[in-house]
Protein backbone atom coordinates (compact mmCIF):
# COMPACT_ATOMS: atom_id res chain seq x y z
CA UNK A 1 0.00 0.00 0.00
CA UNK A 2 1.35 3.50 -0.98
CA UNK A 3 2.48 5.56 1.90
CA UNK A 4 1.00 9.21 0.44
CA UNK A 5 2.96 11.53 2.61
CA UNK A 6 6.28 10.15 0.27
CA UNK A 7 6.03 12.13 -2.72
CA UNK A 8 9.39 11.26 -4.33
CA UNK A 9 10.76 13.69 -7.32
CA UNK A 10 13.46 12.18 -8.99
CA UNK A 11 15.33 14.78 -11.14
CA UNK A 12 18.20 13.99 -13.88
CA UNK A 13 19.17 10.93 -16.06
CA UNK A 14 17.33 7.96 -17.78
CA UNK A 15 18.81 6.26 -20.63
CA UNK A 16 20.04 2.81 -22.27
CA UNK A 17 23.08 0.99 -19.98
CA UNK A 18 25.16 -1.22 -21.92
CA UNK A 19 27.44 -3.42 -19.85
CA UNK A 20 30.13 -5.64 -22.12
CA UNK A 21 31.70 -8.47 -19.90
CA UNK A 22 34.89 -9.03 -21.64
CA UNK A 23 34.89 -13.04 -21.86
CA UNK A 24 38.78 -13.75 -21.28
CA UNK A 25 42.11 -11.52 -20.61
CA UNK A 26 41.56 -8.82 -22.55
CA UNK A 27 44.40 -7.81 -24.86
CA UNK A 28 45.12 -4.03 -25.79
CA UNK A 29 45.00 -2.61 -29.33
CA UNK A 30 43.29 -6.06 -30.24
CA UNK A 31 40.14 -7.22 -30.48
CA UNK A 32 38.63 -9.06 -27.72
CA UNK A 33 35.55 -11.18 -27.19
CA UNK A 34 32.33 -10.35 -25.08
CA UNK A 35 29.11 -11.00 -23.71
CA UNK A 36 26.45 -7.42 -23.69
CA UNK A 37 23.81 -6.30 -21.92
CA UNK A 38 21.30 -3.99 -22.60
CA UNK A 39 18.97 -2.42 -19.57
CA UNK A 40 17.35 1.00 -18.73
CA UNK A 41 19.88 3.22 -16.50
CA UNK A 42 20.75 6.45 -15.10
CA UNK A 43 21.28 7.62 -11.43
CA UNK A 44 17.67 9.40 -11.11
CA UNK A 45 15.81 6.59 -12.81
CA UNK A 46 17.78 3.90 -10.98
CA UNK A 47 16.47 6.01 -7.43
CA UNK A 48 12.90 5.95 -8.66
CA UNK A 49 12.82 2.62 -9.89
CA UNK A 50 13.66 1.69 -6.27
CA UNK A 51 11.34 4.18 -4.76
CA UNK A 52 8.36 2.01 -7.02
CA UNK A 53 9.27 -1.03 -5.98
CA UNK A 54 8.73 0.11 -2.45
CA UNK A 55 5.45 1.27 -3.47
CA UNK A 56 6.14 4.93 -3.67
CA UNK A 57 4.79 7.45 -5.27
CA UNK A 58 7.68 8.98 -7.57
CA UNK A 59 8.35 11.45 -10.44
CA UNK A 60 11.29 11.07 -12.82
CA UNK A 61 12.31 14.22 -14.29
CA UNK A 62 14.79 13.87 -17.75
CA UNK A 63 15.26 15.11 -20.93
CA UNK A 64 12.52 13.77 -23.56
CA UNK A 65 13.17 9.69 -24.45
CA UNK A 66 11.91 7.49 -27.30
CA UNK A 67 8.93 5.73 -26.76
CA UNK A 68 10.39 2.51 -25.81
CA UNK A 69 12.08 3.88 -22.98
CA UNK A 70 8.90 6.37 -21.96
CA UNK A 71 6.85 3.51 -21.78
CA UNK A 72 9.12 0.81 -19.55
CA UNK A 73 9.47 4.03 -17.64
CA UNK A 74 5.87 4.29 -17.20
CA UNK A 75 5.17 0.33 -16.71
CA UNK A 76 7.60 0.39 -13.92
CA UNK A 77 4.98 2.73 -12.09
CA UNK A 78 6.62 5.56 -12.62
CA UNK A 79 5.52 9.12 -13.44
CA UNK A 80 7.49 10.63 -16.51
CA UNK A 81 7.83 14.32 -16.81
CA UNK A 82 10.04 15.31 -19.84
CA UNK A 83 12.17 18.52 -19.44
CA UNK A 84 12.38 19.26 -23.38
CA UNK A 85 10.12 18.32 -25.93
CA UNK A 86 13.05 17.06 -28.51
CA UNK A 87 14.16 13.27 -28.03
CA UNK A 88 17.79 13.73 -27.64
CA UNK A 89 20.25 10.27 -27.66
CA UNK A 90 22.41 9.45 -24.51
CA UNK A 91 23.86 6.24 -22.90
CA UNK A 92 26.17 4.73 -20.48
CA UNK A 93 28.40 1.25 -21.35
CA UNK A 94 30.53 -0.17 -18.73
CA UNK A 95 33.65 -2.71 -19.30
CA UNK A 96 34.07 -5.24 -17.35
CA UNK A 97 36.95 -7.70 -16.96
CA UNK A 98 36.61 -11.16 -16.95
CA UNK A 99 36.17 -10.86 -13.24
CA UNK A 100 33.74 -8.62 -13.30
CA UNK A 101 35.26 -6.08 -12.23
CA UNK A 102 35.06 -2.50 -13.86
CA UNK A 103 37.81 -1.03 -15.87
CA UNK A 104 36.03 1.69 -17.54
CA UNK A 105 32.69 3.17 -17.92
CA UNK A 106 32.26 5.05 -20.77
CA UNK A 107 29.12 7.88 -20.36
CA UNK A 108 27.65 10.14 -23.14
CA UNK A 109 26.17 12.66 -21.40
CA UNK A 110 26.57 15.99 -23.52
CA UNK A 111 22.94 15.97 -24.17
CA UNK A 112 22.06 16.37 -20.19
CA UNK A 113 24.76 19.18 -19.67
CA UNK A 114 23.47 20.93 -23.09
CA UNK A 115 19.65 20.84 -21.99
CA UNK A 116 18.27 24.65 -21.62
CA UNK A 117 13.98 24.80 -20.59
CA UNK A 118 12.37 27.30 -18.70
CA UNK A 119 11.47 26.04 -15.32
CA UNK A 120 7.76 25.54 -14.91
CA UNK A 121 7.79 22.53 -12.47
CA UNK A 122 5.55 23.70 -9.13
CA UNK A 123 6.88 21.50 -6.18
CA UNK A 124 6.01 24.25 -3.56
CA UNK A 125 6.51 22.12 -0.32
CA UNK A 126 6.66 19.10 1.34
CA UNK A 127 8.18 17.31 -1.66
CA UNK A 128 11.28 15.31 -1.67
CA UNK A 129 13.83 16.14 -4.43
CA UNK A 130 16.44 14.11 -5.14
CA UNK A 131 19.00 15.16 -7.98
CA UNK A 132 21.80 13.14 -9.83
CA UNK A 133 24.45 15.65 -11.21
CA UNK A 134 24.32 15.16 -14.63
CA UNK A 135 22.19 18.17 -15.83
CA UNK A 136 24.33 21.49 -15.93
CA UNK A 137 25.45 23.04 -12.73
CA UNK A 138 23.32 25.87 -14.00
CA UNK A 139 20.03 24.05 -13.86
CA UNK A 140 20.75 22.27 -10.97
CA UNK A 141 21.59 25.40 -8.84
CA UNK A 142 18.49 27.14 -10.17
CA UNK A 143 16.08 24.48 -8.93
CA UNK A 144 17.98 23.60 -5.64
CA UNK A 145 17.48 27.20 -5.03
CA UNK A 146 13.80 27.55 -5.82
CA UNK A 147 12.69 24.41 -3.94
CA UNK A 148 14.93 24.02 -0.47
CA UNK A 149 12.76 25.88 1.65
CA UNK A 150 10.28 24.29 2.15
CA UNK A 151 11.02 20.98 0.08
CA UNK A 152 13.18 18.03 0.95
CA UNK A 153 16.77 17.78 -0.75
CA UNK A 154 18.97 14.92 -1.46
CA UNK A 155 21.82 15.13 -4.04
CA UNK A 156 23.49 11.96 -4.92
CA UNK A 157 27.33 11.84 -6.02
CA UNK A 158 26.77 10.93 -9.97
CA UNK A 159 30.29 10.88 -10.88
CA UNK A 160 33.93 12.94 -9.48
CA UNK A 161 33.77 14.85 -12.47
CA UNK A 162 30.23 16.50 -11.75
CA UNK A 163 30.37 16.68 -8.03
CA UNK A 164 31.55 20.23 -8.31
CA UNK A 165 28.11 21.74 -9.29
CA UNK A 166 26.79 21.72 -5.73
CA UNK A 167 29.75 22.59 -3.99
CA UNK A 168 28.47 26.53 -3.34
CA UNK A 169 25.02 25.09 -2.43
CA UNK A 170 25.99 22.99 0.70
CA UNK A 171 23.76 25.16 3.07
CA UNK A 172 20.91 24.33 1.00
CA UNK A 173 21.01 20.64 0.82
CA UNK A 174 19.82 18.34 3.85
CA UNK A 175 21.22 15.06 2.54
CA UNK A 176 24.50 14.15 0.50
CA UNK A 177 25.38 10.88 -0.56
CA UNK A 178 29.14 10.54 -2.11
CA UNK A 179 31.61 7.80 -3.13
CA UNK A 180 35.02 8.41 -1.77
CA UNK A 181 36.19 9.48 -5.33
CA UNK A 182 33.46 11.95 -5.06
CA UNK A 183 33.54 13.44 -1.75
CA UNK A 184 37.41 13.73 -2.29
CA UNK A 185 36.74 15.61 -5.53
CA UNK A 186 33.87 17.72 -3.95
CA UNK A 187 35.95 18.89 -0.69
CA UNK A 188 39.62 18.52 -2.29
CA UNK A 189 40.98 16.63 0.62
CA UNK A 190 42.39 13.57 0.66
CA UNK A 191 41.04 11.96 3.72
CA UNK A 192 37.42 10.43 5.23
CA UNK A 193 38.25 12.58 8.33
CA UNK A 194 38.83 15.94 6.89
CA UNK A 195 36.25 15.69 4.42
CA UNK A 196 34.04 15.17 6.69
CA UNK A 197 35.17 18.40 8.38
CA UNK A 198 34.73 20.75 5.13
CA UNK A 199 31.07 19.45 4.54
CA UNK A 200 29.84 19.82 8.11
CA UNK A 201 31.69 23.45 8.10
CA UNK A 202 29.75 24.22 5.27
CA UNK A 203 26.21 23.01 6.90
CA UNK A 204 26.61 21.28 10.65
CA UNK A 205 22.69 20.04 10.00
CA UNK A 206 23.60 18.32 6.47
CA UNK A 207 23.30 14.14 6.62
CA UNK A 208 26.68 12.74 4.64
CA UNK A 209 27.09 9.25 3.64
CA UNK A 210 30.35 8.28 2.36
CA UNK A 211 30.98 4.66 0.50
CA UNK A 212 33.90 3.34 -0.16
CA UNK A 213 32.45 0.30 -1.99
CA UNK A 214 32.78 -3.19 0.14
CA UNK A 215 35.51 -1.91 2.25
CA UNK A 216 33.51 0.81 4.54
CA UNK A 217 31.33 3.32 4.57
CA UNK A 218 30.86 6.63 6.65
CA UNK A 219 28.17 8.66 7.91
CA UNK A 220 27.65 12.03 9.62
CA UNK A 221 24.56 12.99 11.77
CA UNK A 222 23.18 15.05 14.32
CA UNK A 223 27.12 15.62 15.20
CA UNK A 224 27.53 12.09 15.00
CA UNK A 225 30.16 9.79 13.03
CA UNK A 226 29.09 6.41 11.95
CA UNK A 227 30.80 3.84 10.46
CA UNK A 228 30.55 0.67 9.12
CA UNK A 229 31.89 -2.60 6.89
CA UNK A 230 28.94 -3.72 4.36
CA UNK A 231 28.14 -7.53 4.96
CA UNK A 232 30.70 -10.10 2.33
CA UNK A 233 28.73 -10.83 -0.94
CA UNK A 234 29.65 -12.32 -3.74
CA UNK A 235 29.88 -9.23 -6.18
CA UNK A 236 28.43 -9.62 -9.73
CA UNK A 237 27.82 -6.47 -10.74
CA UNK A 238 28.54 -3.18 -8.32
CA UNK A 239 27.11 -0.98 -10.84
CA UNK A 240 23.64 0.38 -9.10
CA UNK A 241 24.92 -0.67 -5.69
CA UNK A 242 25.35 3.40 -4.53
CA UNK A 243 21.96 4.20 -6.47
CA UNK A 244 19.90 1.56 -4.53
CA UNK A 245 21.83 2.13 -1.39
CA UNK A 246 21.09 5.97 -1.75
CA UNK A 247 17.14 5.00 -2.54
CA UNK A 248 17.28 2.96 0.52
CA UNK A 249 18.58 5.44 2.67
CA UNK A 250 15.73 7.87 1.53
CA UNK A 251 13.13 5.63 2.41
CA UNK A 252 14.10 4.37 5.75
CA UNK A 253 14.93 8.20 7.07
CA UNK A 254 11.16 8.83 6.33
CA UNK A 255 10.01 5.21 8.12
CA UNK A 256 12.42 4.30 10.81
CA UNK A 257 13.91 6.96 13.64
CA UNK A 258 16.86 5.03 14.99
CA UNK A 259 19.60 6.22 12.58
CA UNK A 260 21.27 3.08 13.02
CA UNK A 261 18.51 1.56 11.92
CA UNK A 262 18.36 3.49 8.89
CA UNK A 263 22.66 3.22 7.87
CA UNK A 264 22.86 -0.36 8.58
CA UNK A 265 19.92 -1.05 6.24
CA UNK A 266 20.80 1.38 3.34
CA UNK A 267 24.27 -0.23 3.26
CA UNK A 268 22.92 -4.12 3.01
CA UNK A 269 20.60 -2.68 0.60
CA UNK A 270 23.37 -1.67 -1.33
CA UNK A 271 25.70 -5.08 -1.12
CA UNK A 272 22.32 -7.25 -2.20
CA UNK A 273 22.31 -5.29 -5.69
CA UNK A 274 25.99 -5.80 -5.71
CA UNK A 275 25.33 -9.40 -5.86
CA UNK A 276 22.47 -9.12 -8.38
CA UNK A 277 20.51 -10.38 -5.33
CA UNK A 278 16.01 -9.88 -6.85
CA UNK A 279 13.33 -10.84 -5.22
CA UNK A 280 9.97 -9.67 -4.63
CA UNK A 281 8.83 -6.60 -2.24
CA UNK A 282 8.41 -8.41 0.77
CA UNK A 283 10.96 -11.16 0.70
CA UNK A 284 13.54 -8.35 -0.13
CA UNK A 285 12.85 -6.18 2.77
CA UNK A 286 12.82 -9.23 5.04
CA UNK A 287 16.20 -10.03 3.93
CA UNK A 288 17.25 -6.64 4.64
CA UNK A 289 15.88 -6.54 8.20
CA UNK A 290 17.83 -10.13 8.89
CA UNK A 291 21.06 -9.19 7.71
CA UNK A 292 21.14 -5.56 9.08
CA UNK A 293 21.05 -7.35 12.67
CA UNK A 294 24.53 -8.45 11.67
CA UNK A 295 25.99 -4.86 10.91
CA UNK A 296 28.09 -3.71 13.48
CA UNK A 297 28.10 -0.02 13.51
CA UNK A 298 30.34 1.80 15.70
CA UNK A 299 29.63 5.59 16.39
CA UNK A 300 31.21 8.62 17.96
CA UNK A 301 30.74 12.35 18.44
CA UNK A 302 31.73 14.60 16.18
CA UNK A 303 34.45 17.19 17.86
CA UNK A 304 35.61 19.01 14.52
Amino acid sequence: MKNKRNNFICIGAVHKDYLLLLKKKYFKYRTNPISQKKSLGGVAYNIASKFAFLNQNVELLSINCDANIKNEIIKNNIKFTPLTRKIQDRSYTSILNSKKEMILGLANMDNYENLKFTINTKYQKNKNIIFDLNLSSKIIKLLINKYHKKNFICVCGTSPHKVYKVRNLLSKIDVLILNKQECFSLTKEKNIKNSFKYLIRHNDKLTIIISNGKYKVSAYNNNNIYSCKPPKVKIINENGAGDTMSAFFIYYNFLLKSFNDIFSKSVVAGSLQASAYHSKQKNYLQKINRISREIKITSKIYNG
